[in-house]
């Protein structure tokens, strides 16, 4: 094998009677480590927008929550099962995606989900009840995640895909805040169904930017090469991965508690409909910097401690949001909880990442993801049924705090493990 370098690794997970072995195949030093090439600047930028416009229905759910409550005379517990259960749509969109990227080619399964969005989208406008509402709103977040996991698959393909995700991440940052100012336009102008039906304008773009896409990627005649960077200790030891993987979950679980009522917790404040878009708007804007933050900063050298900055952040976002009885503050706590979940998102999916040397758990992150968009929303629909709309706020921190113990706690052991085992293997003369 010119330029080549084969290094078979076996790796036993104890714990799942979980067995993964592979090969990892090194390049020569320069290139890239994929085995396929990094993806044209044309196809990247495609790639990126994609990514970007299939994550807006989730970003401005607050928003749908909204126009669901006053359109459909339903009561805020009622909303909170409609976006738990397009979340839930979202599990399955994931779990689908996780399937199909191996046999079908990506530009097709795009175009093809993104057909099936457009015309939920389209027919969520006309439903009026509950069930029918729930229904549509399942079918949409199934086409959309679908969207997103094969676009988050093409990012992954960059040159650089720290970069070409921290790119994705910015881009929907500013679509999220055009998508805010634009249905809160579109509700007092155009009405209700035609609020709705904008969803299918991010689709229809979404499905004309997969042409710009090569067509022999993925498929079953597209092979991917795990990539040969994860830390020594994964090879051995894949608790740190399970463990970002957990703490993904249940950090998106704290999020998406209160994420969909921001809209409802504005207006028990005392904003109006129209100061609330503007702020989430803004807010989303400004949430960019959360996104800047790990690209430019990487994980300072102590991971636990940027997510322990993180939680800081997320804490601080609700205490706002607790007391804000004013545009400004309460812009400053939608753009602190969304650049904490950008962060979070960040050093979450690298906690799993870099400690997976089978690259499984790194393939599940999107549906982790997912998972917790879906718990979110239906523990928060279960606590409205008994409590007021404020008991999101107590609530959301819990499981983001649970998330951070549980990470450090398993590396402080894995890393004491692994130094005894050293020391031993040193006494021994093995080293």
């Amino acid at each position: 094998m010119s330029n080549r370098q084969a290094v078979a690794v076996a790796t036993t997970a104890y714990g799942g009677s979980m067995q993964c072995s592979y090969l990892v195949t090194l390049p020569a030093i320069t290139m890239h480590q994929n085995q396929t090439a990094p993806l044209t600047m044309l196809a990247m930028v495609a790639s990126t927008l994609i990514y970007a416009l299939s994550v807006v229905p989730i970003s401005v759910s607050p928003i749908m929550a909204g126009l669901f409550a006053d359109h459909l005379d339903l009561s805020v517990s009622e909303v909170g099962w409609i976006l738990s259960i397009e979340q839930a749509g979202c599990v399955f969109g994931a779990l689908f995606a996780f399937w199909a990227t191996s046999r079908v080619q990506w530009r097709s399964l795009i175009i093809l989900a993104s057909v099936v969005a457009i015309l939920a989208n389209a027919v969520t406008g006309s439903m009026t009840g509950f069930a029918a509402v729930a229904m549509t709103r399942f079918i949409a977040g199934i086409a959309s995640n679908t969207v997103t996991l094969v676009a988050s698959c093409l990012l992954a393909r960059a040159a650089e895909p720290d970069r070409a995700f921290g790119a994705g991440l910015l881009v929907s940052c500013v679509i999220n805040a055009m998508w805010v100012w634009l249905l809160n336009t579109a509700q007092q102008t155009l009405g209700y169904q035609a609020t709705i039906g904008l969803g299918t304008l991010l689709f229809v773009v979404s499905m004309m930017l997969a042409f710009f896409l090569p067509r022999r990627v993925g498929g079953v005649q597209d092979t991917w090469r795990i990539e040969a960077h994860a830390a020594p200790l994964a090879l051995t030891n894949p608790r740190p991965a399970r463990a970002g993987l957990a703490g993904l979950v249940l950090f998106g679980i704290s999020l998406n508690v209160v994420w969909g009522f921001l809209e409802r917790l504005g207006t028990a404040n005392g904003l109006s409909g129209n100061d609330i878009a503007w702020a989430l708007g803004i807010g989303l804007l400004g949430s960019g910097l959360g996104a800047l933050a790990p690209t430019l900063l990487g994980d300072a050298g102590n991971r636990v401690r940027m997510l322990f900055i993180t939680t800081v952040v997320l804490f601080a976002s609700l205490g706002l949001t607790w007391c804000s009885h004013g545009v400004v503050m309460f812009t400053l706590s939608v753009s602190l909880l969304a650049g904490a979940w950008n962060m979070g998102l960040a050093y979450y999916m690298a906690q799993t990442s870099t400690n997976d040397a089978c690259g499984r758990y790194t393939r599940a992150i999107y549906i982790a993801i997912a998972a917790s968009q879906s718990i979110g929303p239906g523990l928060a629909a279960i606590l409205l049924g008994h409590f007021s709309l404020m008991s999101v706020l107590v609530v959301s921190p819990l499981p983001a705090v649970i998330a951070l113990v549980f990470v450090t706690v398993v590396r402080r052991t894995t890393e004491s493990s692994s130094t005894l085992q050293k020391v031993v293997k040193t006494q021994d003369g093995a080293w």
